[in-house]
């Protein structure tokens, strides 16, 4: 409802996702949670997330089964709207 009845008030944030206390609220969760926040993220490239969600290389030729490589990387084509 984008209008509330009368004598309802909207609450945006409230809980963990309040503002006063979000940060310490979420290390907090963390802590509970066991997740170990002192850790470097590593960073990985979409080929490798996806490897590593689905299981499925797609780097790999479905036919041959050997690793593929890059030979060559297209520009961006700008296209006109309709006119």
């Amino acid at each position: 409802m984008h209008v509330l009845p009368e004598g309802f008030v909207k609450i945006r944030y409230y809980g963990l996702l309040g503002n006063r206390n979000r940060k310490d609220d979420l290390i907090l969760c963390r802590k509970a949670l066991g997740i170990n926040t002192e850790t470097e993220h590593t960073v990985q490239t979409w080929q490798e997330l996806f490897l590593a969600v689905t299981g499925i290389d797609i780097m790999e030729c479905p036919i041959c089964h050997r690793r593929m490589r890059r030979k060559e990387v297209l520009p961006s084509q700008k296209y006109r709207g309709p006119p």
